[in-house]
């Protein structure tokens, strides 16, 4: 079980992506902006921060950059409508605990499965080499 950050704006996808998650036996921590996100960070023992990239008020770009300087331990995996390279690489910018870019639409199991693959890798390999390995995987593919 690990406790997740999930903030996105579109309240539709946040509930069915933390309904998904919390079925799994995770505790989710649900933020509709990068503010009440980076909040919850500071108050909260979180494992793993899913953002989306264009949020009101604080954007995820923002927060995570936020994060970084605060706990950038804790990994962040970016899931956003946009796939193209300049939004990837603005992401995997924002600091070293960013360690994956997803783009929409993903079934609520696709994105289980990669949390789930992700918070097993980053506790056995650390946050670097997962990074590297998505980094260089999102950035190869043409969107």
């Amino acid at each position: 079980m690990a406790n997740i950050l999930y903030a996105e704006d579109d309240r539709d996808c946040r509930e069915l992506f933390a309904f998904a998650l919390r079925q799994h036996a995770h505790k989710v921590h649900e933020a509709i902006n990068g503010s009440q996100a980076v909040q919850i960070v500071r108050e909260e023992l979180i494992d793993l921060i899913i953002l989306d990239s264009r949020m009101p008020m604080t954007t995820g770009y923002d927060a995570a950059r936020t994060i970084a300087k605060e706990k950038p331990y804790i990994p962040v995996i970016f899931f956003s409508a946009r796939g193209m390279r300049r939004e990837i690489t603005m992401a995997f910018e924002c600091g070293p605990m960013v360690v994956d870019y997803l783009v929409k639409p993903l079934t609520p199991q696709q994105i289980i499965d990669r949390v789930e693959s992700i918070i097993e890798e980053c506790r056995i390999r650390g946050l670097a080499p997962v990074r590297e390995e998505n980094m260089a995987r999102e950035l190869v593919t043409e969107w």
